[in-house]
């Protein structure tokens, strides 16, 4: 029996929502760490190709499987279901390679799972145009700086899912964007506990051309769910979102610097934040257009809209 990686590319073909080895010039690497292993299977190694990498001979780290990567060929890691990998430093996981894809498989629990154990743990980003699909981001201590380091530019986080594991664990920062241009955050996850200790979701500090598109965030963050800190963040896209932020002394929603630009459009957002809405609503310099804001409470608990920004 043999198992093709498809060298010469697949067109457009999607299994349960996640694109696979679509059409392109590079290499395909193979990471698992688990027991669940393909018919003539053997466990994740590290070792270079080709003994390693392959389906059949996968590689144990995302990490190790960048290092074999060549910057701009269009490689593409793919990251087994179930897969697991431990973040205790700003070294275990470094994307440094230009144009390079991590796709993880599965969906739910099943999806890949970086799990940070240590504060000082983060995913850094290094090189342009690289992107990380489908994967889960646990905190399991509390007070981990950042979760994601994004330092270059054209980089895309898609369908990512920011979490916790248990009471007290937390991000302080989950994605981080600095001095750098072209990110687009899409379709992800960021949930907090409804508890004080994460600071914000998104990070944007001089961060011209980002787009935040689509995401779904959850919990207590007590600077803000979208911030812009330091110099301004220009041309900036911030559509289709639904943020939540339970801080009752903070709550705000956006908090972007005056001066940053661009468009914020067709949002949902929630806070229990008690004084005005649009007070937890700084959109700096950004047009909003249709941006729905509630914080009042009705006698059930729910949240009524109380404000429509244009």
């Amino acid at each position: 029996m043999s198992y093709s990686q498809y060298p010469n590319g697949i067109s457009n073909l999607i299994i349960r929502g996640v694109p696979l080895a679509v059409s392109h010039p590079g290499k395909v690497f193979w990471v698992n760490s688990t027991s669940v292993l393909p018919d003539l299977g053997v466990g994740g190694a590290d070792a270079p190709a080709p003994a390693g990498g392959t389906y059949l001979r996968p590689f144990a780290t995302i990490d190790y499987a960048v290092s074999q990567c060549v910057a701009n060929r269009g490689d593409i890691i793919m990251v087994m279901p179930g897969h697991s990998e431990t973040i205790s430093a700003a070294t275990s996981l470094v994307l440094d390679v230009a144009g390079i894809a991590v796709i993880g498989l599965g969906r739910g629990t099943d999806r890949p799972d970086l799990n940070f154990t240590a504060t000082a743990g983060s995913v850094e980003i290094d090189a342009a145009n690289v992107l990380l699909h489908n994967l889960t981001l646990t905190a399991d201590v509390s007070a981990v700086v950042v979760g994601v380091n994004v330092d270059a530019a054209g980089v895309t986080l898609d369908s990512l899912e920011f979490t916790y594991n248990a009471t007290g664990d937390d991000f302080v920062t989950m994605v981080d964007v600095d001095a750098v241009a072209g990110t687009t955050i899409s379709n992800c996850k960021f949930i907090a506990e409804d508890t004080a200790g994460c600071a914000e979701a998104i990070r944007l500090d001089t961060a011209g051309n980002t787009t935040i598109e689509g995401n779904y965030f959850y919990g207590d963050f007590t600077d803000g769910v979208i911030i812009g800190e330091g110099a301004a963040s220009t041309n900036l896209l911030i559509k289709d979102n639904v943020l939540y932020n339970s801080d009752t002394t903070a709550g705000n929603l956006v908090d972007l610097n005056v001066a940053c630009t661009g468009i914020m459009a067709n949002n949902a957002m929630g806070t229990l934040f008690a004084t005005a809405p649009e007070t937890a609503v700084d959109p700096g310099s950004l047009l909003s257009i249709e941006n729905y804001v509630c914080n009042a409470v009705d006698e059930s608990g729910a949240l009524v809209p109380t404000t429509v920004s244009t």
